[in-house]
């Protein structure tokens, strides 16, 4: 059954790595980092209060609240024929949790009806957390967020684009038929990273289409060897995957794909704009990376939709 997460639900990070630049009260970071990941992690269990905590570890705490929305994306493949999900329309009971923390699966933080989420993130003040969200549905391809960085400010606009595990089959073998065409030789897709390039103003909140900015170049590092690794492949005003375009297309959409685990680094270039950079982090477990706006590579490009 769907539940809607209440907004006192701790996300509890104290055994990730980002923590290890804690500013606290004593002398030296790592006791200190340790301190305040007990103190943190016996907020979650409800073993202490978060004054309680902030006694404990000498240092001061903050909560950040996080929410977002789980939207389809591609065709509905139980309709016929196959029609495209009507734009906006969420997925509810989307199991959303914390790469970089583990132990936030067992929380069990779902969307609700609606397609939303919402969690605090327990912290320590003026600490910059980067977090990479993990969304989990039966019947759907496991999707990881680019990272997001969580500084002292709520981010209530997160959005992904999920696809079901039907149609993302059938769209890779789609792709890998195009690249292996190219090649010569059969080729196998282990994972795939998309990303939109958007217009300033480019939001799954915004109903205004197209979202995204033609004539952008994409690059990524560390740098692709083809055909070891793809990308970068621009989708086309249809939303299909085109590697005869050399930039992306009115609908924005790039993609890469086999890439080693690891941190990969998105920039994208149209003079005179600037985009936002995006990383990645490639594990080897999870085939699907999306980052959605607006919270992708968004540009200072603020002409309307289809335009230059």
């Amino acid at each position: 059954m769907t539940r809607h997460v209440a907004p006192s639900l701790w996300l509890m990070l104290a055994a990730a790595p980002f923590l290890t630049t804690a500013a606290c009260d004593q002398g030296e970071e790592e006791p200190a980092t340790q301190e305040a990941d007990s103190a943190i992690e016996k907020v979650y269990e409800g073993a202490l209060t978060m004054p309680q905590a902030q006694a404990a570890c000498r240092c001061s705490l903050e909560t950040v609240r996080l929410s977002g929305t789980v939207f389809h994306f591609g065709l509905d493949l139980s309709q016929s024929p196959p029609a495209p999900y009507p734009f906006q329309s969420t997925v509810a009971g989307t199991r959303v949790w914390i790469a970089e923390a583990p132990i936030t699966r067992k929380l069990n933080v779902r969307t609700d009806a609606a397609g939303r989420w919402t969690a605090n993130v327990v912290k320590l003040k003026g600490q910059k957390l980067t977090v990479s969200f993990v969304y989990e549905h039966a019947g759907y391809v496991t999707t990881k967020s680019q990272v997001v960085e969580v500084t002292d400010g709520a981010i209530e606009d997160l959005a992904v684009q999920f696809p079901t595990e039907a149609y993302f089959g059938l769209a890779k073998a789609d792709i890998e038929q195009k690249i292996g065409a190219l090649i010569g030789a059969p080729y196998t897709l282990r994972n795939v990273l998309v990303t939109t390039v958007g217009k300033s103003w480019a939001s799954m909140y915004d109903a205004t289409l197209p979202h995204g900015d033609p004539g952008v170049t994409v690059g990524i590092t560390p740098a692709v060897q083809f055909p070891l690794s793809v990308g970068p492949v621009y989708f086309n005003e249809a939303v299909a995957p085109d590697p005869t375009l050399a930039s992306t297309s009115v609908d924005g959409g790039v993609m890469f794909g086999n890439l080693p685990a690891g941190a990969s680094t998105l920039t994208a270039s149209k003079a005179p704009f600037s985009y936002t950079t995006l990383t990645f982090r490639v594990q080897d477990d999870i085939g699907l990376y999306i980052a959605s706006p607006p919270h992708a590579t968004q540009g200072t490009n603020s002409s309307g939709p289809g335009l230059p």
